[in-house]
């Protein structure tokens, strides 16, 4: 007699197919067969079945100096042990240091104007108003040292094989990671480049779908077809005066009614391989990753203005002394002994670090910035705000008209 449910739309639907002529395929809508594409492939692997990320290591070639690469994460590799070269002061330009030019009360007020000018709840009468009463000059020095360092890591990577040579160590013993000619475009500008390691590569089976090249659609299991969502998988829909017409959605579906082609797989049941491309081969080869990357350290000396270093820093001044080489020395009998001291430091401090790294140059420089200090009485309030830099930028955290009325100092 069928199953309950075939009895059902028997019943439902028995006595209105005599009518209209038609006997309903209940065996479409409760179907037990094998689904289309199913057959024969019970072995194959889901599109959403948890599996590795990258083949298994023990199928990889052991390659010596690459016993400790995985896929997983890139392995970091240290410079061989070379002769250390000595310290030198190659391509000094060492410039007399220029005494910090003079400052006008009207370039100072001007330049505060200006600045206020900027700011739209501050108001211009205090710096119109404002006597200057004493400009006091003085300067800041900027020290910074630069290291240009390389580094090196190995890592196993793999692409889809589609055909053509492979450079497997048939070829060759496959060199070691710091015999691998690369160079930077140029010094002191951060790059990466990925170079495959020669004669590392070889074929294997796809770790993704065992070889097959695709993989069962997540979206219709494997049938090609899924349940017509608009008529429920009946294959029939009943019009407002109660007449049964065939379903428009599923009426040209390959699989019959109350089916519709699975849109993600166009349905074949199946979708590519990413890993693979759908070729069913890999091929998987030592991926050397080449790091060039510059370090900066710096130190500012700035005894009597009170300027937050920041500042310093974002301006320009006056280069007095530049020295580039493989590795520089520290500066010796500098006019200001907190540089020298700091210099000292720093290029100690770069010495120890990044040991994973080799280190190809280094340069120092030191900078003058000019600051003026500008004192002012206005009404009864006095205060003083700076200018520093070429410039002239102006720093002035108590000026006493911070909005439009002048309501902070009546």
């Amino acid at each position: 007699m069928g199953s309950r449910y075939e009895r059902a739309q028997l019943k439902k639907y028995g006595a209105q197919s005599k009518r209209i002529g038609f006997a309903p395929r209940l065996r479409d809508l409760t179907s037990g067969d094998a689904p289309w594409g199913a057959e024969g492939h019970s072995s194959e692997v889901p599109e959403d079945a948890v599996v590795p990320s990258a083949p298994p290591l023990d199928l990889m070639d052991q390659l010596t100096g690459y016993e400790m690469t995985s896929y997983d994460s890139s392995v970091c590799v240290p410079p061989p042990d070379t002769a250390e070269e000595s310290p030198e002061g190659g391509g000094t330009t060492r410039a007399p240091i220029a005494t910090v030019p003079p400052l006008t009360e009207a370039q100072a007020r001007a330049q505060l104007l200006s600045f206020v000018a900027e700011k739209c709840c501050w108001g211009r009468g205090a710096a119109k108003d404002m006597a200057i009463t004493k400009i006091v000059t003085t300067s800041a020095y900027h020290y910074e040292l630069q290291s240009f360092t390389e580094k090196r890591e190995t890592s196993w990577a793999f692409t889809p094989y589609g055909g053509g040579e492979v450079d497997g160590p048939m070829y060759g013993t496959p060199p070691k990671p710091w015999e691998i000619s690369a160079t930077p475009t140029e010094l002191f500008r951060n790059e990466i480049k990925i170079l495959p390691v020669p004669h590392t590569a070889s074929v294997k089976p796809c770790h993704r779908c065992k070889g097959t090249g695709s993989l069962l659609c997540q979206e219709c299991h494997g049938k090609g077809w899924t349940r017509c969502l608009s008529c429920h998988g009946d294959g029939w829909h009943t019009d407002t005066s109660g007449n049964r017409e065939r379903c428009y959605f599923c009426n040209s579906s390959s699989h019959g009614r109350g089916r519709q082609d699975c849109l993600k797989c166009n349905a074949k049941g199946r979708v590519a391989c990413p890993p693979c491309d759908s070729y069913g081969q890999i091929r998987c080869f030592i991926s050397l990753t080449v790091t060039w990357k510059t370090y900066t350290s710096e130190h500012i000396v700035e005894k009597t203005s009170g300027l937050p270093e920041g500042l310093i820093r974002e301006v320009s001044g006056q280069v007095v002394l530049e020295e580039e080489g493989s590795r520089v020395i520290p500066l010796k009998n500098f006019p200001e002994s907190t540089i020298t001291l700091a210099s000292s430091q720093l290029v100690m401090n770069h010495s120890q670090q990044w040991p994973d790294e080799k280190q190809l140059a280094q340069r120092h420089q030191v900078r003058l910035v000019p600051i003026y200090e500008i004192h002012y009485t206005w009404k009864r309030y006095q205060g003083k705000f700076h200018l520093y830099g070429y410039e002239n930028k102006v720093y002035a955290p108590e000026y006493p008209q911070t909005c439009c009325w002048g309501c902070t100092i009546m």
